[in-house]
């Protein structure tokens, strides 16, 4: 077995002094230095950095580890909520496509098309 010793040092007292003063941003721009220096993803990192933080009695350090997590777990659930938007309306213009190569009524097509122009504007603006 391989083992490693990555200093993240100055990642860290950037990542404490950023959070003293509050700057999410910055904050978040050393988890992302420290995730690529020591190949680990955002959440394993911040939860380490909380965890320490915790144990050592660093409450500052502590609460940016965790408002940089909520905000990443707010993320994550607007991608996933757009994610179920676009897969629902492609489902439904998929839905409309299929009826409309099966009618042969224009009243029926016309209104087919005008859904499924809907359900790709409801993608567009999702995305």
């Amino acid at each position: 077995m391989f083992s490693v010793n990555i200093d993240i040092t100055d990642q860290m007292k950037g990542f404490s002094k950023f959070a003293k003063q509050d700057d999410v941003n910055h904050a978040m721009d050393e988890i992302i230095l420290i995730c690529r220096k020591t190949m680990m993803p955002p959440r394993t990192v911040l939860y380490q950095i909380a965890e320490a933080a915790n144990e050592s009695n660093q409450i500052v350090d502590y609460q940016m580890a965790c408002k940089i997590q909520e905000l990443l777990d707010e993320q994550r659930n607007e991608i996933q909520r757009k994610s179920e938007m676009i897969e629902d309306s492609v489902n439904d213009a998929i839905f409309g496509l299929k009826e409309l190569a099966k009618s042969g009524n224009p009243a029926m097509i016309k209104n087919y098309i005008k859904a499924v122009r809907l359900d790709l504007e409801q993608i567009e603006s999702v995305l």
